[in-house]
């Protein structure tokens, strides 16, 4: 298989909790399908147009966290506009906290992404070598513009051991069966929506294992992994 990898880096993201209310929470890091969009937008794809030709069983993703993180609260005031004067002079507003990922420099993730259609593949490595993005790409709201860096283009076949393995991406809890920790580590484990359908339901909800500063965690794997540019790697 062959896999593009590049680095999403911004100054600030908000991937909202599917289960949130009126507080806006935030995922530590971009959920799967969050990462679908952002491809949809640099390849140019409508809204809501893509869930199919980006799913699960068509697009292959894996993720990295690559930097440290933190999560910052702020409030932001929105406004009830039912008139374009209102947007001036509101009759109503109310203020709603804001969960925003942030990190001392940037926050950057590393993205693995196969898919098995060849002509996406040479598309995306096109858009991604040149900087020509359809859509802006932004860390899950439209004001959290973020660069793209490629790194490169490798080979990559599915591998399978019975000892303990290191791997550097974010893992599906259910491909976990044992875990080793000999080392001071800061483990976190969110669920989020791995797959959804052309109305935008939730099909399939993953929990999801890793390291908050990004170092690789040492598991024993039910499932395969991929060997990319030295780093042990699993889908998302």
């Amino acid at each position: 298989m062959e896999f593009l990898v590049f680095d999403i880096k911004g100054k600030f993201a908000h991937f909202r909790k599917f289960y949130t209310n009126s507080s806006s929470l935030s995922y530590s890091i971009p959920p799967r399908t969050t990462l679908e969009g952002i491809i949809a937008a640099i390849l140019g794809f409508e809204r809501d147009s893509y869930y199919e030709i980006l799913n699960a069983q068509k697009l292959n993703i894996g993720l990295k966290k690559a930097t440290p993180t933190r999560k910052i609260i702020q409030t932001l005031n929105y406004i009830k506009a039912k008139t374009p004067s209102n947007v001036y002079d509101p009759d109503e507003h109310t203020q709603i906290p804001f969960e925003i990922i942030t990190s001392n420099d940037k926050v950057i993730y590393r993205v693995y992404v196969n898919h098995v259609d060849q002509t996406i593949m040479e598309d995306l490595e096109y858009r991604l070598k040149n900087n020509k993005f359809c859509y802006i790409p932004y860390f899950g709201v439209a004001p959290f513009n973020i660069s793209i860096d490629l790194k490169g283009k490798f080979q990559a076949e599915p591998k399978f051991s019975e000892d303990f393995v290191k791997v550097s991406s974010v893992i599906r809890r259910n491909l976990i069966s044992s875990l080793k920790v000999e080392e001071e580590v800061i483990l976190l484990k969110e669920k989020m929506p791995r797959d959804f359908s052309r109305e935008r339901t939730v099909i399939e909800m993953e929990d999801y294992i890793f390291e908050e500063s990004g170092k690789a965690i040492e598991v024993k794997l039910n499932s395969h992994y991929y060997v990319i540019n030295e780093e042990n790697i699993v889908l998302m």
